[in-house]
């Protein structure tokens, strides 16, 4: 009667999630807004705890013979590992941050310094350009005098459109403004929020562990701790694994930027390197902003520019990316590049990010469960032969 009861009930509400799914998407992006600080403290914890759990397991842990045999508390000591690794963290994630901004910042001012000094001249260059190819074909125009008789409507068709819009645009600054200050708590939220996780990790994960066994059945919670294991294991790998694949393309844009502006070249590859840590789409964003820094320079730059990343980027989505990442969490290069791409159309740069290590979740699940149901029908069709 209950299991009855209970897909009557699950049938019901699924009836009710169709005929009324608007309202169902409206109820879940509001929970989602409401749980977002923990969402994004989640997803803080588990990348910081990647190196986190490196120096405190394989650098600070070399220090344990030596304190214990000082007289120090062993547990007092474990408490301040852990502290020591958390602040030892930060420090390097914040200090790496800090030096890409400073090998790009510098640039990019005196580029858009350059942008609004030679604008004027790059424009009148490009009219003289524009009239010598036009006399060539034999057509005649004076952009100037074309340009100071519509400045006049211009300048009508903009004071009206300002007046005209006023209230939208500032009712619409007003969203974007709340907008900001939303992300700015969650993340302010969710930073302190990893913090805590990372500092009480063990207890947490004690407690989680002791719900679910009490509100599971055994079978049930071993599937349960089977796949938090995997999905802890696929994931750690896929932080690391990204961040090999970062450095390979930062070294490479730098090697290669070498021929085409010695003088930019490191500041290229970490511009781009750094950008990589976005799986497949984060090469593309280096490229614009490297791209933007070079055009003042030499166009003819910029374009060579563009043209090796577009390379590069094809040698790391089919050759690079599949290797690295896909090796390290044991998913073929095909399933990585579908992951990405079913990924991105469904969620954007967080789907791209999400989609590889959860289709690895899925596909080694998958996998362990087709092995167990084979080797369980080989071993009913031995006991079977031998009965016979």
């Amino acid at each position: 009667m209950k299991k009855i009861v209970l897909i009557i009930i699950l049938t019901a509400f699924f009836l009710w999630l169709a005929l009324n799914y608007e309202v169902a998407l409206s109820l879940i992006a509001y929970i989602i807004g409401l749980f977002m600080p923990l969402i994004v403290g989640l997803c803080l914890a588990f990348i910081l705890n990647v190196l986190m759990k490196y120096i405190e397991n394989r650098i600070l842990s070399k220090l344990d013979s030596r304190i214990i045999k000082s007289g120090k508390s062993e547990q007092v000591w474990v408490r301040a590992k852990r502290i020591a690794a958390l602040l030892l963290t930060l420090i390097f994630v914040l200090g790496l941050i800090a030096f890409v901004l400073a090998m790009i910042i510098p640039t990019l001012r005196e580029t858009i310094a350059s942008l609004i000094a030679y604008a004027p001249g790059f424009f009148d260059a490009a009219q003289e350009k524009a009239l010598t190819i036009l006399n060539k074909l034999g057509m005649e125009g004076d952009f100037s005098q074309i340009f100071s008789e519509n400045w006049s409507t211009v300048f009508d068709r903009l004071a009206t459109f300002v007046s005209g819009a006023g209230s939208s645009l500032a009712s619409g600054a007003a969203h974007v403004a709340a907008g900001v200050f939303s992300a700015l708590t969650n993340a302010v939220i969710g930073f302190v929020f990893a913090l805590y996780l990372l500092l009480t990790k063990e207890t947490l994960s004690r407690q989680a562990r002791q719900f679910i066994k009490a509100y599971m059945s055994a079978k049930k919670a071993a599937f349960v701790f089977r796949t938090a294991r995997l999905s802890r294991r696929i994931f750690e790998k896929f932080v690391s694994g990204q961040c090999i694949e970062a450095v390979i393309i930062g070294t490479l844009t730098t090697l290669g930027s070498l021929v085409i502006n010695p003088g930019y070249a490191v500041m290229l590859g970490v511009l781009v390197g750094f950008t990589a840590l976005l799986p497949v789409i984060g090469a593309f964003i280096g490229v614009i902003v490297g791209a933007l820094l070079l055009v003042m320079v030499s166009p003819l730059q910029a374009l060579a520019f563009i043209i090796f990343i577009i390379v590069l980027q094809q040698l790391d989505n089919h050759i690079i990316y599949p290797k690295v990442v896909g090796k390290s969490i044991g998913l073929p290069g095909m399933w990585v590049l579908l992951a990405v791409l079913v990924g991105g159309s469904l969620y954007g740069i967080f789907g791209i990010i999400i989609g590889v290590p959860l289709a690895s979740v899925i596909y080694s699940s998958l996998r362990l469960d087709m092995r167990r149901r084979l080797q369980r029908k080989r071993a009913i069709r031995q006991a079977s032969s031998q009965e016979a």
